[in-house]
């Protein structure tokens, strides 16, 4: 090769290397993004766990929702000690659904960690949801709309696994 032909497709080389170039920063960088979802997603989840004071708002919260079909007849149902409590849950489950939807949060950890105690808050839940709703003094229409779409999510991704794998054998059925 001659000096000239070299010079020739000199240009081509240098765009080959740049574009290189970019191609391994933006792995690098959306690597990283995705370690940091994982990581943020980790660090909240610990913290939930850790606080005292969430896992308190839990209970109530369990406390609160075997009582909701009962609570939902009562007049000063948006004045009761348990209408609070399962509004508190519901907003720390709204904040973490919103975290996920919008990619604050790796949704592939928080399924792993999340993926049944969410769905069953919103499941539970849903008779006050629909309540807020439709009272404008307490919600719109759009209160707990993130939980709302990732427990929708969350249902067709259960559906999908649950149509690949078997359900697991149950330990407690006799053996023949």
């Amino acid at each position: 090769m001659t000096l000239a032909a070299a010079g020739d497709i000199a240009p081509i080389i240098t765009a080959l290397i740049a574009l290189t170039a970019v191609c391994i920063a933006y792995r690098a960088m959306t690597v990283q993004r995705d370690v940091a979802r994982r990581r943020a997603a980790v660090d909240f989840f610990l913290k939930t766990e850790m606080d005292s004071h969430v896992v308190a708002m839990y209970e109530k919260f369990r406390d609160a929702v075997r009582e909701l079909p009962t609570l939902m007849n009562r007049d000063d149902l948006c004045k009761s000690e348990e209408y609070y409590d399962i509004r508190n849950y519901l907003n720390i489950c709204e904040l973490i659904s919103a975290g996920i939807n919008q990619e604050a949060f790796s949704e592939r950890v928080s399924y792993a960690y999340w993926g049944n105690v969410l769905p069953q808050c919103y499941q539970l839940s849903m008779p006050l949801i629909r309540y807020i709703r439709a009272n404008p003094q307490e919600g719109t229409a759009i209160t707990y709309c993130d939980l709302e779409r990732l427990c929708a999510r969350w249902k067709k991704k259960r559906e999908a696994i649950a149509t690949i794998q078997p359900p697991a054998p149950d330990p407690s059925a006799p053996t023949r």
